[in-house]
């Protein structure tokens, strides 16, 4: 990002017409201004789409990896603690991807438990805190894990994690929360509107990645004829 927390929070409060009450309401010393600002942002990073937008929101920046060894004879590894979701996982010292499995696939195994059964795992599924493997390990493994994350909370003079280009979608959804809050329901609508503008053209920008690919099918030029 570009604007650093405390910037987007007094953006926020410029779209609330430079309500200082919203500082610390009454006795407390709540900022609310900052509440919607660290809310739009995990929102955002957390949605595939927004307000019935049908374009899916992606960012690379979220995407990242972490190592994992096993322990003989436990079935799990602990999940990352900023993954919103796993995608992959790696069994860097075999060289293998291990294939998930739902987890009442994985609850039916009998031999999650049979230390006769261990072993290198090929299948893996998340569960809470865990990720469980099967087989067993029967040995120590480096699992890399492939997931998206959490980005983390904002403050001070701290900026975004994803492009700056995404700043003004965040202030505009955290004063879209602020007015929903306040019950300025003619506000939101309007800036509802505005978000659904700026998510239908900035959505698609990551597309243009793809545009170089050439999966395309088609017969061998050697067999075409006039």
């Amino acid at each position: 990002g570009d604007l650093t927390f405390t910037e987007m929070c007094d953006w926020v409060k410029l779209r609330h017409s430079g309500r200082s009450d919203m500082d610390a309401w009454g006795t407390s010393s709540t900022d609310y201004f900052g509440i919607w600002v660290n809310k739009a942002y995990l929102q955002l990073c957390s949605s595939d789409h927004l307000f019935g937008v049908k374009r899916r929101i992606n960012f690379r920046e979220l995407e990242t990896s972490t190592t994992a060894s096993t322990v003989d004879g436990t079935a799990y590894v602990s999940t990352p603690a900023d993954a919103l979701l796993v995608r992959d996982i790696y069994d860097s010292t075999n060289d293998a991807k291990l294939h998930w499995i739902p987890y009442t696939k994985y609850v039916g195994y009998t031999d999650r438990a049979d230390t006769s059964a261990e072993g290198d795992p090929t299948e893996w599924t998340r569960a809470g805190a865990n990720i469980y493997l099967h087989p067993t390990p029967g040995s120590v493994i480096t699992e890399t894990i492939y997931y998206k994350k959490r980005p983390s909370e904002l403050a001070g003079d701290l900026q975004t994690i994803i492009g700056a280009e995404w700043d003004d979608v965040i202030v505009a959804l955290a004063a879209y929360q602020g007015f929903r809050t306040l019950g300025d329901f003619g506000a939101a609508k309007s800036t509802r509107e505005e978000l659904i503008e700026r998510l239908t053209g900035m959505t698609t920008i990551y597309n243009d990645e793809e545009a170089s690919r050439s999966d395309g099918f088609g017969p061998d030029p050697a067999y075409m004829r006039r």
